[in-house]
């Protein structure tokens, strides 16, 4: 099972180049970035809510109001979705989807294993090793090497 998610993991992150250069283009329609992600999110929102509708139909319901019991820092994931892609709009047009991937790719890296070695955001705590250090440095070298 775990190879399945894992192969689903590298599915979804194919996409996220796809989703940069699909917005960064967009831009140059729109010109500003901002309008670009609006867009972006606008169409993104009324998939969800097509989605949403249908699971509902099929009697598969969630607890909306539930939100409200979550601590603050678990309602602020839209915002950094927002940073991302407008940041991806501004990037990508310079350092080009390749560029881009691997330095997203990197900083995710070094933030999850930051996340995991203190276990905040009510994650498991996941102690930093040489080989996970290692696998971030690597990483830093694949920036360096991309952009050359």
């Amino acid at each position: 099972m775990k190879l399945g998610w894992v192969t689903v993991a590298l599915l979804t992150g194919m996409m996220l180049p796809v989703q940069a250069a699909v917005n960064a283009k967009l831009r140059t329609f729109v010109v500003n970035p901002i309008y670009s992600a609006l867009i972006s999110f606008a169409i993104g929102t009324s998939l969800l809510v097509v989605l949403a509708s249908v699971m509902a139909w099929v009697g598969w319901t969630g607890h909306l109001r539930g939100a409200l019991a979550a601590p603050w820092w678990a309602w602020v994931g839209g915002a950094l979705g927002a940073v991302f892609v407008t940041m991806a709009i501004l990037a990508v047009p310079y350092i080009g989807a390749a560029g881009y991937s691997v330095a997203i790719i990197t900083g995710q890296l070094v933030g999850a294993l930051v996340l995991d070695h203190y276990g905040w955001l009510g994650l498991p705590q996941q102690p930093l090793t040489w080989s996970r250090l290692l696998g971030a440095l690597l990483l830093l070298v694949s920036v360096w090497l991309i952009q050359r």
